[in-house]
């Protein structure tokens, strides 16, 4: 079923509203001109048919003398006198040899048996084709009628030329409007399409653009306003919701730090009692926990605030990715963890480069979180198909099918047993990032077997010197 569209109704409406129209005006003009052609055919009737009923009235022999004007041809040749049965009592010489079988037409004797003064009827003869009749009754002979006709000729001609140029022009105008309605709904829908265009094209992390109505219509000018001044005040939320989660982890990590230090002041003056170091270790690691949060929300949300500003210079993600891999490697040696590094030299893609270094970082942190003592992992970087591509392979615990579907949502940490919990933010700090450069993002793991995740960038032309 086509989708419904507002140009494909306008121009619907359009179609109805013309054929609408134009059949009225059709039958309309058909009703008048067969009136006014009828009613000038009717007058000329009635005229002739009082000057022979004139005629008649005042001849003692009435037949007889409209026999003498038939032969000298004084009266119309389609004339017929019946009686008040329908019997024909006379008819024109040129009749009898044109109409012969006249005398059995049932209009004619339907309309000499009628008690009206007069009235008008439309017949079709064989030879002669469509005729108007006039009957009226004759004063001599009494009881008589007298039927006087005249071909339509064309008139019949002129009516039957407007039905079939109706019938033909209609449906052409209707085609033809039917293509200047579209255009037209087109054009006066083009500045919606484009407000539509607009406002698709702009995400959440860059609220600075804006509808540009350029048709002249005030409807269109009021809706880009108001879509306008909508953005102008979501762009202010969104930024001000930025500032307030950038200030409240830069604020929280400073009583983090300090209830930090002195929890670590009071494990060593509590170590003689080992239930009270355990304690304190415990508190010190939530702390931890709740800083790395802090920590992952503020970069969240600097993810956000700079993915417009990516792709505005080129960048040599090989120093940046190798540079990012020897903190993570010196990471992994800390938790017993062999960290293997293979960046190829000469890689280049546009972007901001701290982000880039972020990447490799979270993506390198989550690696050594989720990967046993003894485990293994390796960080790669080549050139392939004029793309970047990325690699963070362990051999850690692994994420369970069902879970991978949701890795990239904020808040969402994968359940596994045994290992320290995540913020819940780490890839999807990730995913930010490199959708902001325009690269994709796929995660590959099993249970048990460890994880792979790999980053692909469009590859930037090194410009000739």
């Amino acid at each position: 079923m086509m989708r419904r569209t507002l140009r494909g109704r306008l121009t619907l409406w359009n179609l109805l509203i013309v054929a609408s129209a134009l059949t009225l005006f059709a039958i309309l003009l058909y009703a008048w001109l067969a009136g006014t052609l009828y009613g000038h055919h009717d007058n000329e009737l009635a005229e002739e048919a009082d000057r022979l009923a004139a005629v008649l009235g005042a001849s003692p022999e009435p037949l007889r003398e409209l026999g003498r004007m038939d032969q000298d041809s004084r009266v119309e040749p389609l004339l017929i006198v019946r009686d008040a049965d329908g019997d024909m009592l006379f008819r024109s010489t040129r009749l009898v040899s044109s109409e012969p079988n006249i005398g059995a037409h049932t209009a004619f004797m339907h309309a000499a048996m009628q008690r009206e003064t007069m009235q008008f009827f439309t017949v079709r003869l064989e030879q002669t084709g469509l005729v108007r009749f006039i009957c009226l009754r004759l004063a001599q002979p009494a009881g008589t009628y007298l039927q006087l006709g005249r071909p339509l000729g064309d008139v019949d001609l002129l009516l039957r030329v407007v039905v079939i140029a109706s019938l033909v022009l209609i449906p052409l105008v209707i085609l033809l409007t039917s293509f200047g309605g579209l255009v037209i709904a087109r054009r006066a829908l083009a500045p919606i399409h484009d407000i539509a265009s607009t406002l698709e094209s702009i995400q959440a992390t860059d609220l600075s653009r804006r509808v540009e109505a350029r048709a002249p219509d005030a409807e269109v000018t009021r809706l880009s306003s108001s879509i306008n001044r909508l953005l102008d005040r979501l762009q202010r939320s969104f930024l001000s919701l930025k500032e307030f989660t950038a200030d409240v982890s830069h604020q929280l990590q400073t009583p983090l730090t300090v209830m930090k230090s002195a929890i670590d002041v009071a494990s060593d003056d509590s170590s003689r009692n080992a239930d009270h170091a355990r304690t304190l270790q415990d508190l010190g690691n939530e702390v931890d926990a709740l800083a790395a949060t802090l920590k992952d929300l503020r970069d969240y949300s600097l993810a956000e605030a700079d993915s417009s500003l990516s792709g505005s210079e080129p960048v040599d993600v090989s120093g940046v990715f190798e540079e990012a891999a020897e903190v993570v490697r010196a990471l992994a040696e800390a938790h017993d963890i062999t960290c293997e590094t293979s960046i190829m030299p000469g890689l280049i893609v546009w972007g901001n480069a701290v982000r880039l270094r972020q990447v490799v970082l979270n993506l390198g942190e989550n690696a050594v979180q989720f990967t046993p003592a003894g485990g293994r992992m390796d960080i790669r970087a080549i050139s392939a198909d004029h793309n970047v591509v990325l690699r963070v392979e362990d051999t850690g615990t692994g994420i369970a099918a069902e879970a991978l579907p949701h890795v990239f949502e904020r808040r969402y940490k994968v359940p596994v047993s045994g290992l320290r919990s995540g913020s819940g933010l780490g890839l999807a700090i990730v995913k930010r990032i490199v959708d902001a450069h325009g690269g994709s993002m796929r995660i590959e793991s099993k249970v048990g077997e460890g994880t792979r995740a790999t980053v692909t960038l469009r590859a930037a032309i090194r410009e000739s010197v």
